[in-house]
């Protein structure tokens, strides 16, 4: 039988050591693959996601992203975008012109803006831009949430603060706990999430007591699809709409923040966060390469 390969680079995202942050496998070169080889992929990988390089469609461009989910594929993703970047620039693709190189990359939300920070040639940590935050209204009570993440309405009620749903392209249930005990004590019910989820809606809890004072919030996303991982390990397409409801709620000044997540589950993420008065988003970090290989199609 004839096989096709295709080559994958794997990575680890928003941390500086292996085996820390988020997973990634970057399939280098996607030609040939129809949608539904990409998500059989996706699914073999079992990473929160994969990420699909194809020759670029739009002007401006220098590749085409898709990224897929263990069952679906998204509009766009914090982490297979900053590492897909990395592994891009690693291997020239993206070229490296000094301190800082832009480029963008189009996802299926569009063209996405990315910048490489280098040293000796090599890129050291990479900034993506997410689109403006909208802000819309949470549809479950203070009650109803706690029930569904295993926490109690006292953790939710004592921070004073909103539950809101927020997206830059993707939509998170933002939930403010008021302890880092509090958000180390949730453990989800998925089918009550669904409940209570608007569809295609995670819930990104977070509390601003982090484990390491430096960090201004300890973060968890959980998620309502039981197909999906139900826990993600670093999720920057939750970190901006976050940092977009910490400035416009005047829990923090417009700035540069630093978001712990996936400590939980043993795989320590450091996301960085950027806002400004205006309300433009950023969302970086470090990746670090752990492995490549060859995955075989018929």
């Amino acid at each position: 039988m004839n096989q096709r390969p295709y080559r994958f680079v794997q990575v680890d995202v928003f941390t500086t050591k292996p085996f820390g942050g988020n997973q990634l496998a970057v399939f280098t070169d996607a030609r040939g693959l129809s949608a539904e080889e990409m998500q059989t992929l996706a699914r073999e990988m079992n990473f929160a996601e994969s990420a699909f390089v194809l020759p670029p469609e739009r002007p401006g461009a220098v590749k085409r992203v898709r990224i897929f989910t263990t069952t679906s594929e998204m509009p766009f993703a914090g982490h297979p975008t900053v590492g897909t970047t990395f592994v891009l620039a690693s291997e020239g693709v993206i070229p490296l012109t000094g301190a800082e190189t832009t480029a963008h990359l189009q996802l299926n939300i569009g063209l996405t803006p990315v910048r490489v920070t280098a040293r000796d040639d090599r890129p050291e940590f990479v900034w993506m831009e997410q689109r403006r935050a909208e802000f819309g209204e949470a549809s479950a009570s203070a009650a109803g949430v706690a029930g569904a993440i295993g926490v109690g309405v006292e953790d939710i009620a004592a921070t004073g603060w909103p539950l809101q749903v927020v997206s830059t392209g993707v939509p998170y249930l933002i939930v403010p706990l008021r302890s880092l005990d509090a958000v180390r004590r949730a453990h989800p019910d998925p089918t009550a999430l669904q409940r209570i989820l608007p569809p295609d809606t995670c819930a990104y809890l977070f509390t601003r007591e982090a484990q390491d004072p430096a960090h201004q919030v300890h973060a968890r996303m959980f998620n309502a699809n039981p197909l999906d991982l139900p826990e993600d390990a670093a999720t920057g397409s939750a970190a901006g709409p976050l940092g977009a409801y910490l400035v416009r709620h005047k829990i923090l000044a417009p700035g540069t923040f630093v978001f712990e997540q996936g400590y939980e589950m043993g795989r320590p993420s450091l996301i960085h966060v950027g806002v400004t008065e205006g309300g433009q988003i950023s969302v970086g970090g470090r990746t670090v390469k752990v492995g490549e290989g060859v995955m075989y199609l018929p």
